[in-house]
């Protein structure tokens, strides 16, 4: 549903890559397939997945602070762009974390969520080379072909040239600084990780592929805490950032996004408000806490097997909390209503159908989240 044209590919894509590979690479240490050579691709679909980790990340683990700046969402695209406002901002609470633990990394490793394989759209310059491309910016209601695609790389060489490029579409700032920006997915970083857990119980893991698994995990924390890190449940645009874990739903979000400058001198971070239950994957949580290979590799340590632990229990309780009376499991939840730290309430006007269904204006809660049917998109809903 999200890439708008063949020649994309996503981070989901390239995960099922080291599935397959831990698969295969199992059922050639058990002799089922015929001049297979030898184990060892679990090593190198590791590797072609990588590609998804951005390389350039200037100035990102520099900093001991990253701004996340509040930017409201609104109901239709047509609403954009929207402010920034340099008032409202919150920080990552965990950033330090990693830039003492990884301290030699310029960023993380993390898999930014879309390519475009050939630079059809020519944001790498018509190169034909891979490039980062990102499209959904303008909230729940912009389906893939209401979208803007853009570059990752931000030099305002397109949209309104010189001055505020193609952030213009998004943002009202009179002036965009050249910049980067990425945004992972985490059901692909999770489902690489689960690939490797499954590979290593089975013989076939190597040991630099377990410890990178482990890294991202690690870092696949940073999904974990509110948009813009403001106490979960608050419900007021105008609350303050949240103090340290304040912030964290311990769920798997839709997204984590990080950027700064392209000269390196700022760099910022956002998490995501919104939970979806098909981003749950407690069985990852549980390799890095249970495989002792995997959980090496988590270089926080002890503080990172904490949040795993409370992950862990919290997701399976989410899916619990989701599950229906016939069965299936579906929906998610929100911290920030409408994308804009709303009171938990359907809208009169956009939420018409649900005050309908459900017989009530209120939604029910989950450790302070509010329940919603279609979590981030509703065009189409994304159940």
């Amino acid at each position: 549903e999200a890439p708008d044209y063949g020649h994309e590919t996503t981070s989901e894509a390239m995960s099922y890559i080291v599935w397959m590979a831990a698969m295969r690479d199992n059922l050639v240490k058990k002799g089922a397939v015929e001049n297979a050579g030898t184990v060892g691709d679990l090593a190198k679909a590791w590797k072609t997945m990588e590609v998804m980790i951005p390389s350039f990340q200037e100035g990102f683990m520099s900093k001991n602070e990253l701004s996340a700046q509040y930017s409201e969402e609104h109901d239709v695209p047509e609403e954009y762009p929207t402010p920034q406002n340099a008032g409202n901002t919150g920080k990552n609470p965990i950033h330090s974390q990693f830039t003492q633990a990884y301290s030699g990394d310029k960023g993380l490793y993390l898999m930014h969520w879309l390519a475009d394989v050939d630079d059809w759209y020519g944001y790498g310059g018509g190169s034909g080379k891979f490039t980062f491309i990102n499209t959904f910016q303008r909230g729940a209601q912009e389906s893939v072909w209401e979208t803007v695609p853009h570059g990752c790389i931000e030099e305002l060489k397109y949209g309104m040239e010189g001055t505020r490029g193609i952030k213009g579409v998004f943002s009202t700032d009179d002036k965009v600084a050249p910049q980067w920006s990425y945004t992972n997915a985490p059901d692909a970083e999770d489902r690489a990780i689960q690939a490797v857990h499954a590979a290593n119980r089975w013989g076939v893991a190597d040991k630099n592929t377990l410890s990178l698994a482990g890294k991202m995990g690690d870092e696949c924390r940073n999904n974990m805490f509110d948009k813009y890190y403001k106490k979960i449940g608050c419900q007021s645009p105008d609350s303050p950032s949240a103090n340290g874990y304040d912030s964290a739903h311990y769920l798997m979000s839709w997204y984590t996004s990080w950027g700064g400058a392209i000269d390196g001198t700022w760099a910022w971070q956002i998490g995501a408000s919104h939970a979806h239950e098909f981003y749950q994957n407690p069985l990852a949580a549980y390799a890095l806490i249970a495989d002792p290979d995997l959980k090496d590799g988590m270089k926080v340590g002890s503080q990172a097997v904490d949040d795993y632990e409370k992950s862990l229990q919290r997701q399976l309780e989410f899916y619990l909390w989701l599950q229906s009376e016939d069965g299936p499991i579906a929906g998610g939840a929100s911290t920030s209503w409408h994308g804009r730290y709303l009171k938990y309430e359907y809208l009169a006007d956009a939420d018409k159908e649900y005050i309908t269904k459900y017989g009530t204006n209120i939604p029910t809660t989950f450790y302070g989240m509010a329940y919603q049917e279609h979590p981030v998109y509703a065009d189409p809903g994304s159940n």
